[in-house]
């Protein structure tokens, strides 16, 4: 019987395969090792194929276009590439889709920011890829069960909004309208939240407020208007964002009052918040100048508490480094700071920058979303833009591995900051960000829900990233990295056995020794950005800890022409390694193209070999 049934799955399964997708006009191959581009192509019959470009440089994978397709179809081309002597492997290039989870709420498909499909004039894929993140998961709670909460600090929110009621935070301590603190927490029926305005639980129904709270979390796939960032995680409605200080003072209190309540009671009471959202500020505050430190002050003890908030810069074309904000322009490390992207990822020219204050962007222009009318509205502005960034925080605890979450329950602190780099580790990078922003990019959710779920867990021999990297151009081409070590593991414990490993623009580089805490690159060409990661690696496992990044801009005139050895003069070693590259026995990086193309003109050729030659003959 068992054989009759594995020859029936047998004969079904084919049945179900389908041929997949592929481009035409296309073939991959991968080069034996050592294999330069030249001699493969000395190889082909250019009537029939043309080399397009490398895809993989490090593997010798080439992307091949089929010169005439009326001359043979791609499979026949793929088995002929297949016999060649010096294809280590060929295949059709087929068609990826991506996996991803749509709710059913009628009015998704207007929402470009979670979605772009070119709605409105977009550019496809300028979102913050939310269905792909979805696959992973739309819960709103941790795998340690702890019910995820962000805290909106706003003008209020209406909060018998068909798609914010089932999402909203409740004190199921406290008895609506009884004027008692029930629960004993200081704070006279707070259900929902508190006002601040009026320091009691009467939470009003503000526009505004309303419509940050549906871009964190309107509940998503329930057949209603839209979805949030998160479909399921809860909000709490603080209003308090107008008035003065001590308002604001008040409303981020309350928050971080029932953080710290609910991991003294060990969930008892209060509320696992674990993000705010400010859509408010100063203009063009000076936060250094000492006349709001109780901004940084608070900054810093809701991070503390591992809770992360997330801010609006100014709405202005203004350069917060030198303009100055509040709070954006605060040196609490636990502020994430956010602009303004459009549907084309173009910075919004209405919003503020700041190559050193404003770590990321994110979608706030155009940005539809549950308002105080019970239905919907589109409204603009960073504003807009923030509470993407506040619901990604409460998504990435809900996406996050059992390891980080148990890191975040024993070091809170530690683990948020370690969640705001994740945040900017996972941005999509843009040019219209790049330079003005700490990230140079724009928020990507499932980007950084991979990276927070693959963290293991905390007992396994994952370290914590370096701390406090920084970068100094202490002359031109030169470029100095300077850390801090990291003294421990991801669940707490210590560590001393490590490495450091130095990535430039996603090219290894270097292992630098524990202890070093310093790394120097010289003659890098001037006038470009470098993205420098350095990734903690442990000796006896080879475990690594999420990167740090840190990004640079050398000035100077350039590389050292026919230098191509790197060891700052020309001499018959420099022709020899060119040689070497146009052979294809050595891959050349970036830094060594810049010095070996001689001839500017993007390749390496005999004639750089030639004209090195001649430098190095005619040099004093």
């Amino acid at each position: 019987m068992k054989s009759l049934q594995t020859a029936w799955v047998l004969f079904l399964f084919p049945l179900c395969l389908q041929s997949a997708e592929f481009d035409p006009n296309v073939i991959l191959v991968q080069l034996h090792k050592n294999v330069g581009r030249s001699v493969f192509a000395s190889t082909l019959n250019p009537q029939k194929y043309e080399i397009e470009k490398v895809v993989v440089k490090r593997l010798g994978i080439y992307r091949i276009r089929l010169a005439d397709q009326n001359m043979q179809s791609a499979p026949d081309a793929v088995n002929e590439l297949r016999a060649n002597p010096w294809v280590q492997a060929a295949q059709l290039d087929h068609k990826v889709t991506p996996r991803e989870t749509i709710p059913d709420d009628p009015e998704f498909s207007d929402q470009w920011s979670l979605k772009n499909t070119g709605q409105g004039g977009g550019t496809p894929d300028a979102d913050i890829d939310a269905p792909e993140a979805w696959d992973i998961t739309t819960s709103g709670v941790t795998l340690l069960g702890d019910t995820i909460v962000v805290a909106v600090v706003d003008g209020g929110m209406m909060l018998s909004h068909s798609d914010l009621e089932d999402n909203l935070w409740v004190n199921r301590g406290e008895i609506p309208g009884n004027n008692i603190d029930d629960d004993g927490n200081g704070y006279v029926d707070d259900v929902n939240g508190w006002d601040a305005y009026s320091s009691d639980g009467s939470i009003p129904s503000d526009g505004h407020g309303t419509h940050v709270g549906g871009i964190v979390s309107a509940r998503g796939n329930n057949g209603l208007h839209v979805s949030g960032v998160n479909w399921e995680v809860k909000l709490m409605a603080i209003a308090g964002s107008s008035s003065n200080t001590s308002t604001v003072l008040e409303a981020y209190g309350y928050a971080l009052d029932q953080r710290i309540v609910y991991d003294s009671s060990n969930g008892g009471q209060g509320a696992f918040v674990v993000a705010t959202n400010s859509s408010f500020g100063v203009d063009f505050a000076d936060c250094s100048s000492g006349d709001y430190v109780l901004w940084d002050n608070m900054y810093t003890a809701l991070g503390e508490a591992g809770i992360l908030s997330a801010a609006a810069t100014i709405n202005s074309n203004a350069n917060v480094d030198t303009d100055g904000d509040v709070p954006t322009g605060c040196e609490s490390e636990y502020l994430v700071t956010v602009t303004n992207t459009t549907r084309n990822d173009a910075k919004n020219s209405g919003a503020a920058y700041g190559a050193t204050t404003i770590d990321l962007g994110a979608p706030g222009s155009n940005i539809l979303s549950t308002y105080s009318n019970g239905s919907t509205s589109s409204l603009t502005g960073t504003s807009m833009a923030t509470p993407h960034v506040a619901g990604a925080i409460g998504f990435l605890h809900a996406a996050a591995s059992n390891g980080f979450a148990q890191y975040y329950k024993n070091s809170p602190a530690d683990a948020a900051l370690d969640l705001k780099e994740i945040l900017l580790a996972g941005v999509d990078t843009l040019g219209s960000l790049e330079g003005i922003t700490v990230s140079g990019g724009r928020l990507n959710l499932y980007n950084s829900a991979l990276l927070v779920n693959g963290m293991a867990s905390a007992d396994s021999l994952d370290p914590n990233p370096v701390s406090e990297l920084s970068v100094a151009i202490p002359m031109d081409n030169k470029v100095v990295l300077t850390w801090v070590d990291p003294t421990h593991l991801a669940g707490g414990y210590p560590i001393s056995s490590f490495f450091i490993k130095v990535v430039r623009d996603d090219q290894f580089i270097v292992n630098v020794n524990s202890g070093t805490e310093t790394f120097t690159q010289e003659s890098l060409p001037g006038n470009i950005q470098y993205s420098f990661s350095l990734i903690t690696t442990l000796t006896s496992n080879d475990s690594t800890s999420i990167p740090a990044i840190v990004r640079v801009t050398p000035t100077g005139e350039g590389c050292m022409r026919g230098d191509a050895t790197l060891d700052g003069r020309i001499s018959i070693a420099d022709p020899y390694r060119v040689l070497q590259f146009i052979l294809g026995y050595r891959e050349e990086t970036d830094l060594e193209i810049c010095t070996s193309d001689v001839d500017f003109d993007g390749t390496l050729t005999i004639f750089d070999f030639l004209l090195i030659v001649d430098i190095m003959n005619n040099q004093p």
